[in-house]
């Protein structure tokens, strides 16, 4: 009997000790992290991110995916604890600060921060979340359907181009880099010159197809030959070169106009140490390794190396100290200005 009662004593304290150990491994388990991100790359993100991650902690992801602007206008409409964080380009960051829709965070838990680039650590300032990625304007064109070479946006206006381009709508991440493109391209200056950047945004109309909101369509687009060049951020350029390899990206000569994306928390998580866990753990170098390889994302790490092929359409090495940044402050004060001009100008296409 005594025998008995030893063991199962025994037992007992291997099972409290599996317990505790359970525990300490999956800190977060049945807690549930409610994410506001991208629609595209879904698969390669559960793969790389939210399945390591809840195999980690022992959460669930549930993970709301739209553009950017349709984030936005749900995330304001959205009841307090709605969501925990949100995953989004530089721009639509400024607006959700504007709105008392971003919190901040303890940056001084988050152990990965000081691996990555240091204009990736707060952006948005002090307190806010780090960048995860970099991006850049270019210009992808299929060089077997384009009657001209391209190597600027200045090139867009060859009258040759006619009602075959595609350009950003204002209101994406990447409209107000075109915009600075613009008024590189022609010596002027935004904020200053607005009247001749529009000027000669008229003059670009006949040449323009599409002014998109969804770079997925517009690469859809250039597959079915509706267009033969498309102003993008890099990341998309790994979409379209899985269709057609032959397609050529240009990093044009008015300079490289890029941002970044964001992780940041949402006012009012119910679950913030979860949500501080996520944003570490997404600027861990097997994420940040993982999303580079599979052509997702550059990464902000700068100890992940990158081959030739890995890193050729990625803002990358160098590359990033040669990125002209736009003041997002700047940006936000003027876009409605901007806005409604643009929608005047090629009729909200």
């Amino acid at each position: 009997m005594k025998k008995l009662a030893a063991l199962m004593l025994a037992l007992a304290m291997l099972l409290t000790a599996a317990c505790v150990a359970s525990a300490e491994e999956k800190p977060f388990a049945g807690q549930t992290l409610t994410i506001s991100t991208f629609a595209f790359n879904a698969e390669l993100l559960q793969k790389n991110i939210y399945d390591p991650f809840m195999e980690k902690t022992g959460c669930t992801i549930v993970a709301d995916g739209a553009s950017n602007a349709v984030r936005v206008t749900k995330l304001a409409e959205a009841a307090e604890g709605e969501y925990d964080v949100v995953i989004i380009g530089d721009m639509f960051v400024k607006q959700l600060m504007a709105e008392g829709k971003i919190d901040t965070l303890n940056t001084a838990g988050l152990t990965n921060l000081e691996a990555i680039y240091e204009n990736a650590r707060a952006p948005m300032g002090e307190g806010y979340g780090p960048a995860y990625t970099f991006n850049r304007l270019g210009i992808v064109y299929d060089p077997a359907a384009c009657p001209v070479e391209i190597k600027s946006f200045a090139d867009l206006w060859n009258p040759e181009l006619k009602d075959y381009i595609a350009i950003p709508a204002i209101t994406n991440t990447s409209g107000p880099l075109f915009y600075y493109g613009v008024a590189a391209a022609f010596g002027l200056e935004p904020g200053k010159d607005d009247d001749a950047i529009f000027a000669k945004l008229s003059e670009l109309k006949p040449n323009v197809k599409s002014t998109y909101t969804s770079a997925n369509n517009t690469i859809t687009m250039l597959n079915q030959g509706e267009i033969c060049a498309a102003v993008l951020l890099d990341y998309s350029y790994t979409t379209a070169r899985s269709a057609n390899p032959d397609y050529v990206w240009v990093n044009p000569a008015e300079g490289l106009y890029g941002g970044y994306n964001m992780l940041n928390i949402v006012t009012g998580s119910r679950n913030k140490e979860l949500a501080e866990a996520f944003i570490d753990f997404y600027l861990s170098y097997e994420v940040q390794y993982a999303e580079a390889m599979d052509g997702v994302d550059s990464p902000v790490r700068t100890d992940v190396v990158l081959d030739e092929e890995h890193a050729q359409n990625f803002t990358y090495g160098e590359m990033v100290n040669q990125l002209i940044l736009p003041d997002w402050d700047f940006v936000t004060a003027n876009l409605a200005g901007w806005t409604e001009r643009w929608n005047e100008t090629f009729s909200v296409q």
